[in-house]
């Protein structure tokens, strides 16, 4: 009886690491995909602020 409790205890026991090792890597995972979406979002602003400069200078060539 008390085998089969420590059998039954150790299945689950390695269960659970198999399950943390699976949510680190998909943790890693999404820090990756975090950063990359930071990255794309910076190029974006980036973008659009070069696009608001140019739209500024063609306002301010029909004032003069």
């Amino acid at each position: 009886m008390q085998s089969g409790l420590f059998t039954e205890l150790e299945s689950k026991i390695e269960g659970l690491i198999e399950e943390v090792e699976l949510l680190r890597l998909e943790v890693s995972e999404l820090r990756q995909a975090k950063q990359s979406l930071e990255e794309d979002r910076s190029q974006n602003e980036q973008s659009l602020q070069r696009l608001l400069g140019k739209f500024e200078r063609l306002q301010e060539s029909e004032n003069l």
